[in-house]
């Protein structure tokens, strides 16, 4: 480092450019008079005794009257103590700006008791008009009747909307459903439940359900909280492999486009544990900053974390943690689903491109 290079460093640790000029002056050629610092430096000689003896009040220098105005330098352990101190501060606050970049953006999260069942649907109608992902819904056929123009706007968008009916009698065929234009996936339980349940998900971060919608006197709870709504994610997701497969628009062959790892698991693990090689492309957040990310490549591995090598898929495992490793070419990585803790992605779309 040259002498303008260091003049400049101790600028930006708080000296003034006259005072880094003169003090580096001073320590190169040692005790000087006051003249001969402004001449040997940039500082203008009206300035220098004002700037020297700045520099003794900070405790860089010491000055003395000898017939003029001597200075010296004063050991720099101590006189750069200050500057250190400052270094530390700002590489302090490097890391701790590093860090919070590193941490997934705070939220605020909602946990609300709504009192009237019909302002819960409401709400999720409201919710499913901003679904950006991904929307999974439980409910009878006159919720979904209600609901037709919401589900298409969204399937429209692109979202992965994912229906369980329950209470559709045996010989109702819901023809008159062209699931096509309202969802990607529709499941049917052909039997009624203990109340009149609705329930909707929306991107695996808000969640409205209800015992009693179409009622005014029965209260349900609106969530706005990835952590909680996986309790109403755990009950519809109950219903839902109680209930019988009635449409798919996912076909078996590629390309296969799901809107949660589990789905994709389901179909995709055999085809992986038969050896077939399967390239996709995820779209999903990076675990350790929340930052939205995409990985495009080969599935090395379909892992259950807490089961047996080589078993294969059972609706226990679907409702524990499921991951896959996907090779980009340049790096592996471990994908998982929603409220991935461990994993390197949290994905929220899943396209299988190719199978070979």
């Amino acid at each position: 480092m040259d002498s303008s290079e260091l003049v400049e460093t101790l600028e930006r640790y708080g000296l003034s450019p006259y005072q880094a000029a003169a003090y580096v002056t001073v320590v190169e050629r040692g005790t000087m008079a006051a003249q001969e610092v402004a001449d040997a430096s940039s500082v203008p000689q009206p300035r220098v005794y004002d700037i020297l003896r700045d520099l003794e009040s900070e405790g860089f220098v010491t000055t003395y009257e000898q017939d003029k105005l001597y200075v010296q330098a004063l050991d720099p352990d101590e006189a750069l103590e200050t500057v250190r101190e400052r270094a530390a501060e700002l590489e302090a606050a490097a890391e701790e700006i590093t860090d919070r970049w590193q941490q997934p953006a705070v939220k605020e999260h909602t946990v609300s008791l709504v009192q009237r069942g019909r302002t819960v649907f409401e709400k999720a109608r409201d919710e499913l008009d901003r679904a950006a992902d991904h929307a999974q819904l439980v409910c009878k056929t006159d919720h979904l009747e209600s609901l037709r123009p919401t589900l298409t706007a969204a399937h429209e968008r692109d979202v992965f909307v994912d229906v369980t009916l329950y209470d559709v009698a045996d010989g109702e065929s819901l023809a008159e459903y062209d699931f096509s234009e309202l969802c990607t996936h529709a499941r049917v339980l052909r039997r009624p439940l203990r109340s009149d349940p609705f329930g909707a998900l929306v991107d695996r971060e808000r969640a409205c359900y209800s015992w009693y919608p179409a009622t005014d006197d029965e209260y349900g709870i609106y969530i706005d909280d990835s952590a909680h709504e996986n309790m109403v994610w755990n009950y519809m997701m109950h219903l839902r492999f109680a209930a019988e497969e009635h449409y798919t628009a996912t076909p078996y062959e590629p390309p296969l486009r799901f809107g949660a790892l589990r789905d994709c698991l389901h179909v995709v693990e055999p085809l992986v544990r038969d050896g077939r090689t399967l390239t996709a492309e995820i779209e999903g957040t990076w675990v350790e900053s929340g930052r939205r990310c995409e990985l495009s490549g080969t599935i090395l591995t379909i892992d259950y974390p807490g089961f047996e090598e080589g078993e294969s898929a059972t609706p226990l495992q679907m409702f524990t943690d499921a991951r896959l490793t996907i090779d980009t070419g340049d790096e592996t990585y471990t994908v998982g689903g929603f409220d991935a803790i461990i994993e390197d992605v949290e994905a929220t779309r899943v396209v299988i491109t190719d199978i070979e």
